[in-house]
């Protein structure tokens, strides 16, 4: 599996092209990334959401209209998606596929398919909510996208409006639960570990 990685817009989000035997995800298309994205994709397979803040999802409207490929997006966050809440200059797009907390779902060559086999690669939606109602980390192989919930030696705000305080820190401490080992790729700044981040956790959670 190849990871592509570029930040984009105002505030340097990341946008990931995940590249498998089975197609290619694009994870959180922030400002101005179509180009970026359509230039390094082969066999777009679906666009993923971590969550519904404008910055990971403003290129979403663009991207559908370009490859007819499905939005995926935490059911909590939708709301995001289908209005310009922020009033930003968004373009709107509803998620075609609004995910349920910690749900599964298979892929292979031919797109979305209804349970695993031995010719598909799994994509799983982790759900830790708190920077957004619906804030996610999309587990997919080896590789763990954290969007904007763990970054390296730092988490996301929950001051924002949507955000809790009371649902990050339940989530903190369920991540600092996590037993085994893990690459995280947030959804800015550079990439750490679940462990390394877990070593963080309780000047966080105070």
């Amino acid at each position: 599996m190849e990871i592509l990685k570029k930040a984009f817009g105002r505030y340097e989000t990341n946008c990931y092209i995940v590249k498998s035997a089975y197609g290619d995800f694009i994870i959180d298309p922030g400002e101005n990334s179509t180009s970026w994205v359509l230039e390094n994709i082969n066999n777009p397979i679906a666009i993923l959401n971590t969550h519904g803040h404008f910055d990971h999802i403003w290129c979403n409207a663009e991207l559908k209209e370009k490859l007819n490929i499905p939005i995926f997006c935490p059911k909590e966050d939708s709301f995001m998606l289908k209005s310009d809440c922020f009033e930003l200059g968004l373009t709107p797009k509803a998620p075609d596929i609004e995910v349920e907390n910690n749900e599964v779902f298979y892929f292979n060559t031919k797109g979305l398919v209804d349970s695993n086999g031995a010719d598909s690669i799994k994509i799983e939606y982790m759900f830790f909510p708190g920077h957004t109602p619906g804030c996610s980390m999309i587990k997919i192989g080896d590789f763990i996208f954290s969007g904007d919930f763990i970054f390296r030696r730092s988490i996301g705000r929950s001051d924002f409006p949507y955000s809790s305080d009371d649902l990050m820190q339940d989530s903190l401490k369920r991540f600092g639960e996590i037993s085994y080992d893990m690459v995280l790729h947030p959804g800015h700044g550079e990439s750490t570990t679940i462990k390394a981040e877990q070593g963080n956790l309780r000047f966080f959670i105070k």
